[in-house]
């Protein structure tokens, strides 16, 4: 499941995702996301910060703990808040302001929407490209993504256009259909 703090509203399709205006991505210093996120939290900024699980097994025992999908980048809502003030957290190296904040709201909807759904998503090399699909089957119903094929295995690309970003996860290809 996505970590998103009590502040973000829930949007209609994807309730963990929150509502807002324009998004914008900051680019924080290693290891600053999640107290990026809280620095917003208590501002009453909409952030999203995308987290998967990892699990590590030791020789004493097994360790889990989640970990952002996309490390060093937090979405937020730019209108919401000044560019100095969130350089005043001392976490940001820089602020991203996407030229089509639409398509990125709807790329970041369905990363939740994934999340949500199925915590298997992971990151991915951006550069595959796969045949366009719309999930119409099964737990993900609703998800527009690619469907690349390898070997005898099926994956559902997530892109995130803006950065250059990418998470897959394994689909039954028989719950999807080609995007007209």
């Amino acid at each position: 499941m996505p970590e998103i703090r009590p502040n973000n509203l829930p949007a209609a399709d994807a309730a963990m995702f929150p509502t807002a205006q324009c998004w914008g991505v900051a680019w924080t210093k290693p290891r600053c996301e999640r107290k990026l996120q809280d620095y917003f939290a208590l501002r009453g900024v909409p952030c999203f910060l995308p987290t998967v699980a990892r699990r590590q097994v030791y020789k004493s025992g097994a360790k889990t703990w989640s970990t952002p999908l996309f490390p060093g980048y937090v979405f937020y809502d730019c209108g919401a808040i000044e560019r100095l003030d969130i350089f005043a957290s001392r976490k940001v190296v820089e602020l991203i302001v996407p030229p089509d904040p639409q398509a990125l709201c709807f790329e970041l909807r369905q990363i939740a929407l994934a999340l949500e759904k199925d915590s298997a998503l992971r990151e991915v090399r951006f550069g595959q490209s796969g045949q366009p699909v719309v999930v119409v089957r099964g737990p993900l119903k609703g998800l527009r993504g690619e469907l690349l094929r390898t070997g005898s295995n099926c994956h559902l690309i997530l892109k995130v256009h803006f950065l250059g970003k990418a998470a897959e996860l394994a689909i039954d290809e028989s719950c999807v259909e080609a995007e007209h």
